[in-house]
Order: C-alpha cells, then structure tokens, then sequence
C-alpha cells in the first residue's frame, strides 16, 4: 500500500534542480514570471522574474530585464539584471549590459561586457 502523502507532491516538484521551460527551436517573447528553479534554453526577448533560480542555457539567445534570487548563464544574455544572490556566468556565457548582484562569478571562457554593481550578501 502507499502513503498517501507520498501521492501529494510528484518527485520531480520536490527536486532542486531546474525545470526547462523553453526548449531550443522555440522563441517567445513577453514577461515571465517563476516561483521555483527553471531553465530556459531559447530565444526570449521581454521581462522574466524569478523567485528561485533561473538558468539561461547554452542554447538560448535572450535580450531581458531580468529580477531573479539567482542567475547561471551559459548562453548569451543581453540586458538589465538585478540579482539579490549569485550572478553566475560559465565558461561559454556571455553577458552584456547592467548588472546589480549580490555576487558575481565569472569562469574562465565567460565573457561580460557592462556594468556591473556588486551589493554583497544573499
């Protein structure tokens, strides 16, 4: 027999890990908004808020005004973000534009062109 607390919430809800919502192939634009982890891995241009972290993946092409608790670039990313946590950006990210972080990583064979604010503390 199963529990039935074990029926309430799917396992892939429970995972930290990030959900792909916009797959390659796909492009959109408008304004997004996020309460848990969530990647993005296509072309996007408008407003995307998240409450948790947000992944730009390798494949995605976004032109963004972008509030997220955290930020990993892989792709390329060109606009405005605020991020009260880590602004991450991998080997193979590239950012242009403003940034105003809690904290900013930047790995060898990333690239960011801008400004950028460092405020400390997550």
């Amino acid at each position: 027999m199963t529990d039935a607390a074990d029926k309430e919430t799917p396992s892939f809800i429970q995972s930290n890990a990030p959900r792909t919502v916009l797959f390659p192939d796909s492009s959109i634009s408008g304004k997004l908004s996020y309460n848990l982890p969530v990647k993005i891995d296509s072309r996007f241009s408008g407003e995307i808020k998240a409450t948790d972290l947000l992944v730009v993946g390798p494949n995605a092409v976004v032109d963004a005004q972008i509030s997220a608790r955290h930020l990993k670039l892989e792709g390329k990313l060109t606009g405005n973000v605020q991020v009260i946590g880590c602004f991450e950006i991998l080997s193979g990210g590239h950012f242009q534009g403003e940034a105003k972080v809690g904290e900013l990583m930047i790995h060898p064979g990333a690239v960011f062109e801008g400004t950028g604010l460092i405020l400390g503390g997550d």
